[in-house]
């Protein structure tokens, strides 16, 4: 059953809003009018999100779908494809809060020893993980990592480090692991990586290679191996990037569509078409869904 879809209250009175710093995390505030599907997302670094509006379900690619309600909370691990569903119900608008943790906080010494006494490395980890009541102290620090998230010069990024690794260790208090992956040998995820620094730039093969320190032969020979290829991969993080600059920023489609690397909107609105199924004024509820 498709998500119902309603008409969307006025994007000027939402606080959408997305802020980062590299090694340390991304926060978003994400607002959508209407209930959408969005098939085959790649998720490269864990996220917790705080669903205040709607329903929320992530389907991994292997196993069920774990639902969240308003109120509760979802742990979405890293380096793995997964579907989310954000429904809506009469006359509400669907809403949520995102805290994107980078790679390189889960190599932080600490955090790897309290870990390891809560989980074997070698245990396998629930791809998403549902809390259905969420503890004072984790509620409080997870706005205080993505507060600390914001632009502010005051703050050293030594202290805003400190303080989303306080999350994590909140996490822990509940049993919750994170771990890192091993991608050094995956080509597919570092060319990901490589794009989404620079989603306006003109990405070729060879320049793509030569950033990798490899030759085109071998990247194009590694990526086929991984069943993935560059055009694709180009494709995919620009318009991820665009998804959720349209559910967490107030820009313009046209801007948007600028920032991930597109000179035509037009252009654009169908390439987004074409990955999920709608048009880019959907997810703010501008249009009706086909």
């Amino acid at each position: 059953m498709k998500p119902s879809t309603i008409q969307a209250p006025d994007g000027s009175a939402l606080a959408r809003e997305i802020h980062g710093r590299p090694g340390i995390g991304v926060s978003a505030h994400v607002l959508q009018g209407r209930g959408l599907r969005i098939l085959r997302m790649r998720v490269d670094q864990s996220a917790l999100i705080f669903v205040d509006r709607g329903i929320k379900t992530v389907k991994p690619a292997r196993g069920a779908g774990v639902r969240a309600r308003a109120g509760q909370a979802l742990l979405v691990s890293g380096q793995q494809t997964v579907d989310f569903t954000n429904d809506v119900t009469e006359g509400e608008h669907y809403e949520a809060r995102w805290l994107v943790l980078d790679n390189a906080l889960l190599e932080d010494a600490f955090y790897r020893e309290t870990a390891s006494r809560i989980a074997s490395v070698d245990a396998p980890l629930a791809p998403v993980r549902l809390l259905t009541r969420v503890q004072t102290g984790l509620t409080d620090a997870f706005e205080r990592g993505r507060q600390t998230l914001a632009p502010d010069r005051a703050l050293p990024d030594a202290v805003a480090r400190q303080r989303v690794l306080e999350v994590m260790h909140w996490l822990l208090e509940d049993g919750l692991v994170l771990r890192s992956a091993s991608t050094e040998a995956d080509v597919s995820v570092r060319v990901r990586a490589l794009v989404a620094g620079r989603l306006d730039h003109d990405w070729s093969a060879a320049r793509v290679a030569q950033a990798l320190a490899m030759s085109e032969a071998t990247l194009r020979r590694r990526l086929a191996a991984e069943g993935a290829s560059m055009t694709a991969l180009i494709v995919d993080a620009r318009m991820a990037s665009a998804l959720t600059l349209l559910q967490a920023t107030t820009q313009p489609v046209s801007e948007i569509a600028n920032a991930v690397g597109y000179d035509s909107p037009s252009r654009f609105a169908i390439r987004f078409r074409e990955r999920f199924g709608f048009a880019p004024t959907v997810v703010r509820g501008h249009a009706r869904a086909d």
